[in-house]
């Protein structure tokens, strides 16, 4: 009797001892992984997981380090057995959604997030992640709906702010999207997201005074964005203010940042000041980049300047171009005027102009009904000659 009762004490004994080194063993991985030594947190939570197979803190920790450790295969392996055990734990839920959506499978992260969020119906941040991922596959309006209630269980969450003001401008809700850059802008009076989404909303309302205050604020703090420089010289551009929309544009190309468009409204800029050398070197660099589908306005700013100059070929040669990347009828009449001004043979004009008239275009009609009938008499009057 006695024996039997020191071997269960000394069975005992050890169980202790096991389940101490244990215990030790997971503190230690605990510290490994608050220094992010992930593989060498493993190693410990490996031991622990094989003495406690069915424990859910070894599992979920042992799932988190492959994570970050970019092992997701394993991840998911370690988070769907803790769902096993449990079907409501959060923590692996948001797991498996983050994971999915780093592989870009936003379809199964939603399903996860809106799993979470259906749980955890006060997590401000379980909405938010349901938002990103909708807006992802393409799901605006659900998208708005899941920041809408972030929003209401965190209202101070400027990335929920930024992202509903945002998402109403692209869907023109104007008013909600001012209510709510009101609302942050409050809060977080020099946001630069913010603000460049308050310049945004208002270049969509032609307000382009606001427009240069936000994104002046911006570049105040050090913003440097290409986008919102080029909205900024635009907004000037449109103030005649031309001086410092010149002055954006040039600062854009001296960061080599510049595109065709950069070099389109320094042109017009340019233009519109009267120096028609830089206004033409900026053009004619736009059509050297020219890749969108502007290109035929290129094409005809060319033409009109060449036209006022008196180079009226040049012109013709722009407006022609203009019309092959663009088709459009007021080309074929800027051609004709050019020619009626460019050759002494009229039945070039005369030609373009009823080509021109064959489209049916109302713009220039009356002009070049009244200028066909005048062409045909002096081309009869020299042929009576």
């Amino acid at each position: 009797m006695t024996s039997i009762l020191l071997s269960l004490c000394l069975v005992c004994s050890l169980s202790a001892q096991d389940a101490s080194d244990v215990q030790a063993r997971y503190a230690q991985a605990l510290e490994y992984i608050n220094a992010w030594q992930f593989d060498r947190a493993l190693e410990l939570l490996s031991t622990c997981y094989r003495a406690e197979p069915q424990n859910r803190e070894y599992l979920t920790r042992v799932a988190y380090c492959h994570f970050q450790l970019g092992r997701y295969p394993d991840a998911k392996l370690f988070y769907h057995a803790v769902l096993k055990q449990d079907s409501t734990d959060t923590q692996a839920i948001s797991s498996l959604g983050a994971i999915f959506e780093r592989e870009h499978n936003h379809r199964e992260a939603l399903r996860y997030y809106v799993y979470w969020a259906s749980i955890d119906t006060t997590n401000s941040y379980a909405f938010k992640r349901c938002g990103y991922a909708s807006l992802r596959i393409g799901l605006g309006t659900e998208a708005i709906l899941y920041f809408l209630q972030a929003h209401g269980l965190n209202p101070a969450d400027m990335e929920t702010i930024d992202q509903l003001s945002s998402l109403y401008i692209s869907a023109d809700q104007t008013d909600y999207a001012e209510q709510v850059l009101r609302k942050g802008l409050n809060m977080d009076p020099d946001n630069i997201r913010l603000l460049q989404n308050k310049a945004r909303l208002f270049n969509k309302k032609r307000d382009y005074p606001t427009v240069i205050q936000s994104i002046e604020k911006t570049m105040a703090q050090g913003d440097t964005s290409e986008y919102y420089q080029m909205m900024a010289a635009v907004a000037y551009l449109q103030l005649d203010s031309l001086s410092p929309a010149i002055g954006h544009l040039e600062a854009i190309v001296k960061r080599q940042e510049d595109t065709e468009h950069t070099h389109h409204y320094l042109g017009l800029a340019y233009r519109k000041k009267g120096n028609i050398a830089k206004s033409i070197e900026h053009f004619e660099q736009a059509l050297q980049r020219g890749i969108s589908s502007k290109v035929h306005i290129y094409h005809a700013d060319l033409g009109a300047i060449h036209e006022e100059k008196g180079d009226y070929r040049r012109a013709i040669v722009h407006y022609q171009k203009a019309h092959e990347y663009e088709p459009k009828a007021e080309y074929l009449f800027f051609v004709a005027r050019n020619q009626d001004l460019a050759y002494k043979d009229k039945r070039i004009a005369l030609k373009q102009y009823e080509q021109y008239l064959a489209t049916k275009d109302e713009k220039y009609r009356k002009y070049a009904e009244d200028r066909i009938r005048q062409l045909k008499e002096t081309i009869h009057f020299q042929s009576g000659r």
